[in-house]
C-alpha cells in the first residue's frame, strides 16, 4: 500500500531545479528567505526582549539587513547595537551574509505588534533581569557602558 503512494522513481536534481524555477524560486532568493527566517527566529536573542518587541527584521538583500522599528528611540538604540547585530548575524548566517544595516521607523507587522501586547510590564528587579542577561552577553565595552547607564536610570 505504501509503495503505491511513494513512487520508486527518484527525482533528478535538474527536474527539481526546473520545478523550483517554475515556481519563481531561485537559489539566491531561497537563501535570502532562509537567512531572513533564521534572523527573525533569533531576533530576541540578538537584540534582547525589549528591543525585539519594538522592532522586526524586514528583509535581507545584497548584504543589507533592513530593520523596522516602532519609534525613533528604538532606532537609536539599535544603532548602538549595530556591531553586535552584525557580529551575531555572522554567527548565525555565516560571515559576509549581512554586511550593513538599514533601520527605519514604521508600522510593525501584525504578528510583531501582537507580540508587543504579550510583553507584560515588569517592575523592580524583575524588569531589570532581562537587561542584566543581555549585559552579561555583551562584549563591546561601549555598549556595556550604555546598558549600565540605562540600568542605573531605571
Amino acid at each position: 500500500m505504501k509503495d503505491d503512494l511513494i513512487s520508486s522513481k527518484k527525482i533528478e536534481t535538474s527536474e527539481f531545479k526546473n520545478l523550483l524555477n517554475q515556481l519563481g524560486i531561485t537559489e539566491e532568493n531561497l537563501q535570502e528567505k532562509i537567512s531572513l527566517n533564521t534572523l527573525r527566529n533569533r531576533w530576541k536573542e540578538i537584540v534582547g526582549p525589549v528591543f525585539a518587541s519594538h522592532s522586526e527584521v524586514y528583509s535581507i538583500q545584497f548584504g543589507k539587513l533592513r530593520i523596522i522599528v516602532s519609534h525613533n528611540a528604538y532606532k537609536q538604540e539599535l544603532l548602538f547595537l549595530q556591531n553586535r547585530i552584525l557580529r551575531q548575524s555572522g554567527q548565525f548566517l555565516g560571515r559576509g551574509v549581512v554586511r550593513s544595516l538599514e533601520i527605519s521607523i514604521g508600522k510593525l507587522a501584525p504578528s510583531f505588534a501582537s507580540s508587543q501586547l504579550e510583553v507584560k510590564e515588569k517592575r523592580g528587579l524583575e524588569g531589570k533581569e532581562d537587561l542584566i542577561a543581555i549585559l552579561e552577553k555583551e562584549t563591546d565595552p561601549d555598549i556595556k557602558k550604555r546598558y549600565l547607564e540605562i540600568l542605573q536610570y531605571l
